[in-house]
């Protein structure tokens, strides 16, 4: 723990020939308060990790093996990989290590998309306040919140967001996706969740059959958009979504050129669900309460096209209070 009183400390490396990592204005803005140091070279990297006990986050546009080594060697620095490289790439370069070394993944898109995401992920990581579309979202935007009792709610929030996906003018093919991914996003929190959260009298139960949940199982479904972004929002009472099947999950859809073995059959399983979603995005994100609450926020920015699925750098996240 950090010791009182004492200014914690940021690092960012910003590697010469990668890509850059946007606009500085972004880490100012949101480290407000916190010691920001910058460096080009790995080494003045490396060692800044070594002597430097009020780090608390590491920031880098480079798949570096030995710098984030090097802030996994502590277990009090979050690391936070912005990249345009696909995973297959920036796997390849941590020797398969991504989801052990890498806390946090921000797909270098365009600029906007960029320092949106880098200022919105350290000001979760620094604040510890985690939950919400409405962090993604421009201030004025209106945000649409659906409660969801069970299977017989599906059809009819899958239309709305349909259609209130369409009157936004996002066109018929965001509209059609934004159908889809709402699709998903029920399907895990009436049937996976609970199950994964213990309710054992859902075990024996297809995914095909009806279900109407109990009160304290009830979802939420939210949605809303400004003028880069479309969000979209799941919430479940359980808090059952572990980091490690999460990044799972993702490995399988996006080191992959198929969907071969993707699929958990499991019950509480989400692996074709999540390669769905995946496909359809530019960023997944979940916020995880332990035993309280999980949140999985899917991202699509209206900007750029969504392109090889395969080869295209997404912003992946897993957030714990």
């Amino acid at each position: 723990m950090p010791e009182p009183n004492v200014m914690q400390a940021l690092l960012v490396l910003e590697v010469p020939g990668r890509k850059p990592l946007g606009s500085a204005m972004a880490l100012t803005v949101a480290t407000n308060g916190w010691k920001v140091i910058s460096t080009s070279s790995v080494e003045q990297a490396i060692r800044t990790i070594e002597t430097t006990p009020e780090l608390r986050v590491f920031v880098c546009n480079d798949p570096n093996l030995q710098t984030f080594k090097a802030a996994r060697s502590r277990n009090d620095i979050t690391t936070v990989l912005v990249t345009d490289l696909p995973m297959q790439e920036y796997s390849k370069a941590l020797e398969l290590n991504d989801v052990q070394l890498i806390d946090h993944i921000i797909a270098n898109l365009d600029s906007e998309w960029t320092s949106a995401d880098i200022a919105i992920t350290l000001q979760k990581i620094l604040r510890r306040d985690i939950f919400g579309i409405d962090k993604y979202l421009s201030p004025e935007s209106k945000i649409q919140k659906h409660i969801v009792k069970g299977s017989a709610d599906r059809d009819v929030l899958n239309k709305t967001v349909l259609e209130w996906a369409d009157a936004c003018g996002t066109g018929k093919n965001i509209s059609r996706m934004a159908h889809g991914i709402s699709e998903e996003l029920l399907m895990n929190a009436i049937y996976d969740a609970p199950v994964a959260g213990g309710r054992t009298h859902y075990e024996d139960m297809e995914r095909t059959s009806k279900r109407e949940l109990l009160p304290d199982e009830w979802a939420t479904l939210k949605f809303g958009i400004d003028s880069r972004l479309l969000a979209i929002s799941i919430e479940d009472p359980f808090g059952a979504f572990l980091r490690d099947k999460w990044f799972s999950y993702l490995r399988k859809a996006l080191r992959r050129n198929d969907s071969d073995n993707l699929i958990d059959t499991k019950k509480g399983g989400a692996g074709l669900g999540l390669f769905k979603m995946l496909y359809s995005s530019h960023g997944v994100v979940c916020n995880v309460d332990p035993g309280k609450k999980t949140e999985v926020i899917i991202l699509i920015n209206l900007s750029m096209p969504i392109r090889d699925f395969i080869h295209m750098p997404r912003s992946i996240h897993y957030f714990k209070t």
